[in-house]
């Protein structure tokens, strides 16, 4: 059983970073160490310049909850997609709590008079 591959970038990341950014972060490695620090510094400067930029135009794009409301439920689990191994485990404890709660939560609003048998 392979690892399930880890997307490179989230939807954020699509919008702010562009192509010559990816592959000026994916030469960092071959520089020397000093150009190493100077391009990733520039690298995430110009990100989040196009950050700042993005979000002061008039319609970012981003946004779920303008489509429909979003459970908590969904929204974890989008975030899985981009978390390690470790962290996806988190994440399933705390879908199952957030789970039980909500069968608690039917069960007490289904029994008459919320009182125990």
């Amino acid at each position: 059983m392979g690892e399930e591959q880890i997307p490179c970038q989230t939807p954020l990341d699509t919008q702010v970073s562009q192509d010559t950014l990816q592959i000026m972060k994916a030469a960092i490695p071959y520089m020397p160490q000093k150009g190493q620090k100077l391009l990733a510094i520039y690298a995430k400067i110009r990100e989040l310049s196009n950050t700042l930029s993005y979000f002061r135009s008039s319609q970012p794009e981003l946004s779920i909850m303008s489509i429909s409301p979003v459970q908590p439920e969904e929204m974890l689990n989008d975030m899985k997609k981009y978390a390690s191994d470790c962290t996806r485990n988190q994440i399933d404890q705390l879908l199952f709590a957030l789970n039980t709660i909500q069968l608690i939560q039917m069960y007490q609003e289904n029994s008459p008079g919320g009182e125990e048998s």
